[in-house]
């Protein structure tokens, strides 16, 4: 795939709304390997950056780079030009790149969306994952054994598709195993991994395969692959979960709900916050209780719905212990 930085429009107007934002401000966005159309996780950022263009007057110029060597190339290209109030680094791929380039231009702003560069000049955003894992799993569970509709058969049984096998990933699918058991201790969760974010077949054959050990339910956080899982459900027939953006329109009678992770939400507060001089360097932990993450209502019943809400506040209040890894589930 030919790599592009695309020019957007640049605005001319100050906007005094809210007292924040300047004309002409300059964003950079390297975007994870997925690209754009991912439907999940860039797409999302995407969306930030087009609300802060129209509510704050940025300009942004972003990167799609096709594989994880050309990070810091653009990286450094963006830090070279000195033009750019922030520069954005979506994936948590990117973290080895961004803190080689960030450490050669110490006076540019960085921000890292879902991983931790140690340096002065970045402020890296993630969440925690396990939050999310644990929703989808009680939601998952709370369908599979109580739902009754041609797409939930009589077996406790669901699964969770990951992208890679990494922390973050074992985090969602840890915690996934960790919410159905909280719902339901005997029911059995399949788990796998593509591999790759970018390789719907591959995860589409890995569903297939869960839903002939019957599983009626299978959520795919897996970024671009994840669309996968969703054509899987559809063709066969069941369930499937999205993953970082609404997916429902993919397949509007088989997602059943999405774990969100509000990409969008995270993006525009760091452009915010920089306009605001109030750029901090560091970490900066996002969960249900910040709204970094969350669901959607999509295909839920209303009862669900009501007993999800106990849920999430037993998460908040931290009177649920969730795992981050698989060995830990109980």
């Amino acid at each position: 795939m030919k790599k592009i930085i695309i020019p957007l429009l640049i605005l001319t107007v100050v906007f005094a709304f809210t007292g924040i934002g300047q004309a002409q401000t300059k964003i950079a966005v390297v975007y994870a390997t997925g690209g754009l159309g991912d439907q999940s996780f860039n797409d999302s950022a995407h969306r930030g950056l087009n609300r802060a263009e129209e509510e704050l007057g940025i300009t942004f110029n972003y990167a799609e780079p096709g594989a994880v060597s050309e990070y810091q190339n653009y990286l450094r290209q963006f830090s070279a030009t000195g033009q750019y109030e922030l520069i954005i680094s979506i994936g948590f791929d990117q973290a080895d790149a961004l803190s080689s380039v960030s450490s050669q231009f110490p006076d540019q702003k960085y921000a890292i969306v879902d991983a931790v560069v140690n340096n002065d000049n970045v402020a890296s955003y993630v969440y925690r994952e396990k939050e999310r894992g644990f929703l989808m799993g009680a939601i998952s569970a709370m369908m599979t054994t109580s739902a009754e509709n041609d797409m939930i058969n009589p077996q406790k049984v669901i699964g969770v598709v990951g992208g890679m096998d990494i922390p973050l990933i074992e985090a969602n699918v840890a915690g996934f195993m960790a919410g159905a058991k909280y719902i339901e201790p005997n029911i059995k969760v399949l788990h796998s991994y593509v591999g790759d974010w970018a390789d719907p077949a591959k995860a589409k054959e890995m569903t297939i395969s869960m839903y002939e050990k019957d599983a009626d339910i299978v959520w795919g956080a897996a970024g671009r692959s994840g669309l996968g899982v969703i054509q899987a459900a559809q063709e066969n027939d069941f369930y499937a979960i999205g993953s970082d953006s609404d997916q429902g329109h993919v397949a509007p009678d088989h997602v059943l709900t999405n774990g969100m992770k509000y990409v969008n939400n995270t993006v525009y507060l760091a452009v915010e916050q920089v306009l605001n001089d109030e750029f901090e360097a560091g970490i900066h932990n996002l969960g249900v209780e910040e709204g970094g993450l969350g669901f959607t209502d999509s295909l839920l019943p209303e009862k669900i719905l009501q007993r999800m809400e106990a849920v999430k506040a037993n998460i908040v209040s931290g009177n649920v212990d969730i795992p981050a890894k698989i060995e830990n589930v109980k």
